[in-house]
């Protein structure tokens, strides 16, 4: 924990350090990924009802939870695929272009990115989860000039991206302790 330490009002809790695994189906293309804490990731193709899934990538995660330490509410966030800062986006694009402009006002921005399923359903983080996902981090910030605004996937970038540029920067995640 950070300077700020028994002042704050949410806990990262039930961290799990894990991978996140992209597979597409062979004959129709559609796409999931997962998250799992398996310590050699499976890689073989398989099959599952009509589908033949392979591994398309995969990536170092972790997944959590955010405990309220004045209600003791405890919010889940297993949808998260993962936290990606405005700069991994292509310049010209409108998430770029708003960080960009963001940063210079010293606010950093990301895009909460949610796992999408292989009907290409991605439900995104609801109002809620993402305004507690905002205010665990910025309380945590040591420079009271600077803050972080995390926004929904609105930019559709679930879809355009590659699952190897989505980053958690290590400065926002090892604000807390792992469980």
């Amino acid at each position: 924990m950070t300077s700020k330490g028994a002042n704050c009002r949410y806990e990262m809790i039930h961290v799990q350090p894990g991978y996140v695994m992209v597979e597409h189906d062979l004959f129709s293309r559609a796409v999931r990924s997962y998250f799992t804490t398996d310590p050699i990731p499976p890689k073989e193709e398989y099959r599952e009802g009509n589908r033949t899934w392979r591994s398309a990538g995969m990536g170092q995660s972790f997944r959590f939870d955010i405990r309220d330490a004045e209600t003791g509410e405890v919010t889940s966030y297993r949808e998260l695929l993962g936290l990606l800062y405005y700069a991994s986006c292509e310049e010209g694009t409108g998430v770029h272009e708003i960080g960009r402009l963001a940063h210079e006002n010293r606010i950093s921005i990301y895009v909460a990115i949610t796992y999408e399923d292989p009907d290409r359903r991605n439900s995104g983080l609801g109002h809620d989860k993402l305004r507690i996902l905002n205010e665990a981090f910025n309380e945590r910030l040591q420079s009271r000039d600077k803050k972080i605004l995390i926004l929904p996937d609105v930019f559709g970038l679930h879809r355009t991206m590659s699952y190897g540029q989505v980053m958690i920067d290590f400065g926002l995640t090892s604000m807390e302790g792992g469980e």
